[in-house]
C-alpha cells in the first residue's frame, strides 16, 4: 500500500508543481508586448518614435524628446482562444484518462490597463514613471476534461513600477535609464488522481478503477504565491539627421523566488475518504512551496525614417534570452517519499524545459492624413522559445507568432490626443507530447494534445499634455 500510495502522491505533486512554475512562464511564452497602443498598432515597431510617455518601456531615452508634463493611460481588452483537441492522458499503469478530449482553456475577455507620466525638467533632463502589466494570463478548463490533471485554472499577473530619467547630450544623442520593481502574483488550480489509494485498499488494479470510477478519486490543488523582483532598463537614441533616427534599448533580467502555500481539497467521494493517509509520507494538506524564476534580458535595435511630412516608417529587432528557462526546480517544505522500498526521499520537482533564445522582428508605418488624424499599421514575427513537442508543457502550448496591428491617433487639440488599435495575434498550431522522468518528485505520466491558439486585442489610449 505504501508504495502505491507514494506513486499516487508523486503524480499529484508533480502536476501541481508544474503549475507553480509554468504559470509565470506561460505569460512569458505568450508575452504580447501590450504596453503601448500607439506602438502595438505598428506591430511594436515604433520604439524609436518617442511619441508619448509609453517610451518609458520602449526606450527610456525618448523621455528627453517629450515636452511639458504628460499623463498617458492605456487600456487593452484581450479575447484569447487556446483550443486543444485529440488530447490524451496516460497513467503509469497504461490506462487512459477518461473525459472530453477537446476544450478551450482561455476564452474570457481580459482587461490590461497601463499608466505613464512624464515631466520635462529643463532643456536637458526629463523624468517619468511607468505603471504597467508586462505579463497577464488566465486559463480555466473543465473539471471533467481528459486534460484536468494537466491544465485546469490559472490567474497570473505581474505589475512593473518603472521610474526613469533621460538626458539630452546634444541635438543628436539622448540617453535614458530606469529602475524596475516587479510584483508577481500567481494563483493556480488543478486536479490530481488518487486512484492508487483505492487500488491498494480494495486489491483492484488501478487500470480497472480508472475505467469503473473515473473522477471518484479526484482532488483539487490550489497554489498561491508572490514575490518582488528588481531590475533596470536603459536606452539610447541617435538622430543621424532630421529624417533618420536609430536606437538601442536593454531590459535586464529580474530574479523571482515565488513563495506561497499549496492547498489540497479532495472532491471525489473516495479521495475525501482516504486523503488523511498522505500526511505520513510528507505530503501535507497545506505546506509551503517555492520556485526560483529569472525573467530574461531583452535587447532591441530600432529605427524610424521620416519619408515626408505624411509618412514615417518604423523597424524593430528584439533578442530575448529565453534560454534562462532551461530547467526549473520546485522546492517543497517537506521531504516526500518517492521510493518507499529503498527509503528515497526528495523535496524537489525538476522540470526540463530547454527553452531557446528568440528573435522578434517588426515593421510598421504611420500616415498623417491631416493635422489631427494619423493612421498606423504594422506586423511583427516572434519566435517561440519552445524547442519541440517533447519539452512543450500543457500550460505552454506556445508556437511562433504573427502579430498584425492597425490603428489611428487623433489630436483633439494641443493638449489632448486619443489612439485606438486592433491587433490580431496568430500562433502556429502546436503539438505537445511530454513525459517527466527521473528520481525526483515526478509522475512519469504521458500527456499529449494538439493546440490552436490566437487572440483579438483591442486598445485605447488617452494622452494629456499640460
Amino acid at each position: 500500500m505504501a508504495k502505491t500510495l507514494t506513486a499516487m502522491i508523486k503524480l499529484c505533486l508533480i502536476e501541481l508543481g508544474v503549475w507553480v512554475v509554468t504559470a509565470p512562464a506561460y505569460a512569458s511564452g505568450y508575452h504580447l508586448g501590450l504596453q503601448s497602443v500607439t506602438a502595438v498598432s505598428t506591430g511594436n515597431a515604433a520604439a524609436a518614435e518617442a511619441a508619448d510617455p509609453t517610451t518609458i518601456v520602449l526606450n527610456p531615452a525618448g523621455l528627453a524628446y517629450l515636452e511639458g508634463t504628460q499623463i498617458n493611460g492605456n487600456l487593452f481588452l484581450i479575447k484569447p482562444d487556446i483550443n486543444y483537441n485529440h488530447a490524451r492522458g496516460t497513467f503509469s499503469d497504461g490506462s487512459a484518462v477518461q473525459g472530453p478530449q477537446s476544450g478551450n482553456i482561455s476564452n474570457t475577455v481580459q482587461a490590461v490597463p497601463q499608466a505613464y507620466f512624464s515631466h520635462r525638467l529643463n532643456e536637458k533632463w526629463g523624468v517619468g514613471l511607468g505603471l504597467y502589466i508586462p505579463y497577464a494570463a488566465k486559463t480555466n478548463d473543465s473539471s471533467h476534461s481528459v486534460m484536468r490533471y494537466n491544465v485546469n485554472k490559472t490567474n497570473v499577473k505581474a505589475i512593473d513600477i518603472n521610474p526613469t530619467v533621460a538626458y539630452k547630450l546634444n541635438e543628436h544623442h539622448r540617453f535614458g535609464v530606469g529602475l524596475i520593481a516587479q510584483y508577481l502574483h500567481a494563483e493556480i488550480q488543478k486536479y490530481a488522481d488518487f486512484t492508487p489509494v483505492g487500488s491498494s485498499i480494495a486489491g483492484v488494479p488501478t487500470s480497472i478503477l480508472h475505467q469503473t470510477a473515473p473522477g471518484g478519486f479526484d482532488a483539487r490543488g490550489t497554489v498561491k504565491g508572490n514575490d518582488w523582483g528588481y531590475g533596470f532598463n536603459a536606452g539610447w537614441l541617435w538622430d543621424i539627421n532630421p529624417d533618420v533616427r536609430v536606437g538601442l534599448s536593454y531590459r535586464s533580467k529580474i530574479n523571482h523566488h515565488l513563495r506561497g502555500t499549496a492547498r489540497w481539497q479532495p472532491v471525489g467521494a473516495y479521495a475525501k475518504k482516504y486523503a488523511p493517509l498522505f500526511d505520513q509520507f510528507g505530503y501535507k494538506p497545506i505546506e509551503a512551496a517555492g520556485v526560483q524564476i529569472t525573467t530574461p534580458e531583452v535587447v532591441s535595435l530600432h529605427g524610424m525614417w521620416t519619408v515626408n511630412p505624411q509618412w514615417k516608417v518604423f523597424g524593430n529587432v528584439s533578442w530575448t534570452r529565453s534560454s534562462r528557462l532551461h530547467d526549473l526546480d520546485i522546492k517543497f517544505e517537506n521531504n516526500k517519499s518517492i521510493d518507499q522500498h529503498h527509503g528515497i526521499t526528495s523535496d524537489t520537482t525538476h522540470i526540463f524545459t530547454n527553452w531557446r533564445d528568440t528573435l522578434a522582428v517588426g515593421v510598421g508605418a504611420s500616415y498623417q492624413q491631416n493635422s489631427q488624424l494619423q493612421w498606423r499599421f504594422g506586423v511583427n514575427y516572434d519566435q517561440s522559445p519552445v524547442r519541440s513537442s517533447s519539452t512543450r508543457l500543457s500550460t505552454i502550448p506556445d508556437g511562433n507568432r504573427w502579430l498584425f496591428g492597425a490603428g489611428m491617433k487623433y489630436d483633439v487639440d494641443k493638449h489632448q490626443s486619443w489612439a485606438l488599435s486592433y491587433t490580431y495575434l496568430h500562433i502556429q498550431r502546436t503539438h505537445m507530447r511530454q513525459q517527466d522522468q527521473g528520481m525526483h518528485v515526478s509522475s512519469n505520466v504521458l500527456g499529449e494534445a494538439n493546440y490552436r491558439s490566437y487572440a483579438h486585442i483591442f486598445g485605447a489610449s488617452y494622452n494629456y499634455k499640460f
